[in-house]
């Protein structure tokens, strides 16, 4: 199994496209197409990298997932055209995560195809052009593990494990001091995932179910790194009710302002498109 970093993503680029804003009424927030990425196609796993000049996210191609990223030259500019970041010639590359120079993303990669019936996604890190390890710990298990996110401090470590009747969401501790480890479940409902949490580790977005089938954000408050989580609430401002799917897979930026969600609310270019939004309008 092979995998490679363009390096070369991260010389500036030529902004040739606007983002697209959209509201569909009173009480929705502003949401911005980030126009210039987004295709027909479905276009998932948004996350900034820590300066936010670029974007990585994933896009299928012919039979996998690989891992793009777009660039800007500035804050107010537009996303230039992607560009491939970490390609995987044999399996799925899916939710890409930066802290501290190091990438995480998961991978149902398997060593040897006569193992196919073992395959599942496990969470790895890679540094550099270094070959990808699997994080050490109890993380990764015989079963699914996927959507690393770690806060901005290094101290937690947030994933999703599948179980028999859907997703849990989990918290182990991070690499700051590390080691990374001592998995537990946070506590939310069955679905209630997907964890991202920014600047002073006290918000998270995640996404659940709601009441109509469809999936749609939800944030969770605690007043100190050391107190639980509240019960997640849905984004009201935020959930589009001409959706099909919903709105879903949140990442924010390193300083909690703004919010990249995924969606196939109208006004997109087709399937599941990128969008972002200022937290300053869903509060």
């Amino acid at each position: 199994m092979r995998y490679v970093f363009f390096l070369s993503v991260f010389s500036l680029g030529t902004v040739l496209v606007s983002n697209h804003a959209f509201s569909a009424g009173d009480g929705l927030a502003k949401a911005i197409n980030v126009e210039k990425i987004n295709t027909d196609a479905d276009e998932e796993d948004p996350c900034p990298t820590p300066d936010e000049l670029g974007l990585l996210y994933v896009r299928k191609g012919k039979k996998n997932y690989d891992i793009l990223i777009a660039r800007r030259t500035s804050l107010k500019a537009a996303f230039a055209t992607s560009k491939p970041f970490l390609a995987d010639r044999g399996a799925d590359v899916r939710c890409p995560f930066m802290h501290q120079g190091k990438y995480y993303f998961a991978t149902n990669e398997i060593p040897d195809e006569k193992l196919a019936d073992l395959r599942n996604f496990d969470i790895m890190v890679q540094i550099g052009t270094q070959r990808p390890v699997h994080v050490l710990g109890d993380i990764n298990s015989k079963t699914h593990e996927m959507y690393p996110w770690i806060t901005p401090a290094g101290k937690e470590l947030y994933y999703s494990r599948k179980v028999e009747d859907g997703w849990k969401l989990m918290i182990a501790n991070g690499p700051v001091p590390g080691p990374i480890g001592k998995s537990k479940e946070v506590g939310f409902p069955i679905n209630f995932h997907r964890a991202t949490v920014a600047g002073n580790g006290l918000t998270m977005y995640l996404q659940g179910p709601l009441d109509d089938g469809k999936i749609g954000i939800f944030r969770s408050k605690r007043g100190k790194i050391t107190e639980p989580w509240s019960k997640p609430a849905p984004v009201t401002a935020l959930n589009h009710p001409d959706t099909k799917k919903g709105d879903m897979q949140p990442a924010l930026n390193a300083d909690g302002s703004r919010l990249y969600f995924v969606s196939d609310r109208p006004g997109g270019k087709g399937g599941l498109d990128i969008w972002m939004v200022p937290t300053a309008q869903v509060k």
